[in-house]
């Protein structure tokens, strides 16, 4: 909830709303904007819409002298449903809301072509970069509302994905985060149709001096042969990989309208082990999709076994409008799918504690961050594997990359004391 004065931007849903509010945030800098709050709302289930409109609702409520402006996938679809509360002094397309003359009262941008935002890095205060190189989504699956807020998909011109990275290493940056709504999907509109892997080998040959590079959630079925093989192979390329799954049932897989089966994804995460024995992996997954059987939910829990995912983000079926998948019969009741939930949580949280566990006594390099939490005395920072990583120290470690040995673990993160490696 909005209680920090300095905060311009109230952000809800993924890494990518993520890094378009910290742009945001920083246009609202601006003095003339000092009245200004935007509301960055999510519209990847019901509930998240409607922790969208709360928030409005919050602010309107407890910030009456405060000019509300609303953008995101849920202003986009369900217009209606915010352009008439209280204080809401407009909506903001997508395609617009990192562009400054939006947040102007007189504007122009109906003509105006998409273009992919940049972070002004001297106003971050981030150890990680992100930049967004592709948005939009050209597939259909049945269950998914995102196409409709964010439209076809576009990619950023090699070109202009190198000179960013160069910009950020020359800031300072130590690890760089390729982002997009499926990216994946990179360069499919761009002359030549240059692929995920081909850019990422080009940035690693361009810029050799970046020492760190992750991916946002890639899909399975579009894992190009360059990028597998820079999976395999390239250390530079962090050993962490999350993966847009959904369901470990290839009924329901089908049904969802996704492009790969469960044998994709395991013959995905055996080859990449077999290559490289430390890699790990996230997925996101869907429980209670219409039809789903006890049994499909069982499958789904031997992917994740099999698959060992120690990352997950999991979220209950929610019908969206205009989707397929919300006029499906059959569906889950919303007891059942919380039983299924509650259980899916269980084997993730033992699974989490066995894998950290399993990390005490090893040694990581654990890059440590500006946005370490507030607790004096001690530093937090990601290790390769993208794992929370603790240390207590009387100097601060903001910023710099070092060696940690492992020496204890809890659901939340692993603690350590500094080594060479």
């Amino acid at each position: 909830m909005f209680n920090k004065e300095k905060t311009k931007v109230i952000n809800l849903g993924c890494r990518l709303n993520f890094f378009e509010s910290e742009i945001i945030n920083g246009i609202l800098s601006n003095e003339r904007h000092a009245k200004k709050i935007v509301v960055n709302t999510c519209a990847v289930t019901n509930n998240a819409v409607k922790k969208s409109l709360q928030e409005v609702k919050q602010l309107a409520k407890h910030h009456p002298d405060k000019e509300i402006i609303v953008t995101g996938c849920a202003s986009q679809l369900e217009k209606g449903l915010f352009s008439n509360l209280k204080n809401v002094s407009r909506i903001i397309d997508n395609k617009y809301k990192t562009v400054p003359d939006a947040y102007e009262f007189e504007n122009n941008l109906s003509k105006k072509k998409y273009e992919f935002p940049e972070l002004p890095n001297a106003e971050s205060k981030r150890t990680r970069a992100t930049i967004q190189i592709q948005q939009g989504c050209n597939h259909r699956c049945t269950f998914c509302i995102i196409p409709y807020g964010r439209g076809d998909s576009l990619s950023l011109p090699v070109g202009e994905v190198s000179r960013r990275v160069e910009n950020v290493l020359k800031n300072g940056f130590k690890e760089v985060i390729l982002t997009g709504v499926d990216l994946t999907s990179y360069g499919e509109d761009l002359p030549g149709k240059p692929k995920l892997g081909n850019l990422i080998k080009r940035i690693f040959k361009l810029h050799p001096n970046l020492s760190r590079l992750r991916l946002s959630s890639i899909d399975p079925a579009e894992i190009d042969d360059d990028l597998m093989e820079l999976l395999k192979f390239e250390k530079k390329l962090m050993p962490h990989i999350h993966l847009s799954v959904q369901s470990g049932d290839n009924l329901i897989l089908k049904r969802m309208k996704r492009r790969h089966n469960r044998e994709t994804v395991i013959k995905v995460c055996q080859d990449l082990r077999n290559h490289r024995k430390d890699i790990t992996f996230g997925a996101d997954l869907i429980v209670g999709f219409p039809t789903e059987t006890d049994l499909h939910f069982e499958n789904t829990l031997d992917l994740i076994t099999e698959c060992e995912f120690n990352n997950v983000h999991f979220f209950p079926f929610s019908p969206r409008n205009k989707t397929p998948a919300a006029r499906m019969k059959n569906r889950v009741d919303d007891s059942v799918a919380s039983v299924r939930l509650a259980k899916l949580n269980q084997v993730l949280d033992k699974m989490t504690i066995d894998t950290h566990n399993k990390d005490i006594g090893s040694k990581r390099a654990v890059l440590f961050m500006y946005e370490s939490r507030k607790e004096p005395g001690f530093y937090y920072g990601r290790s390769e594997h993208f794992r929370l990583v603790k240390v207590k120290s009387k100097e601060s470690l903001v910023g710099k990359q070092l060696g940690v040995t492992i020496t204890g673990a809890n659901k939340t993160a692993l603690s350590g004391v500094l080594t060479d490696i």
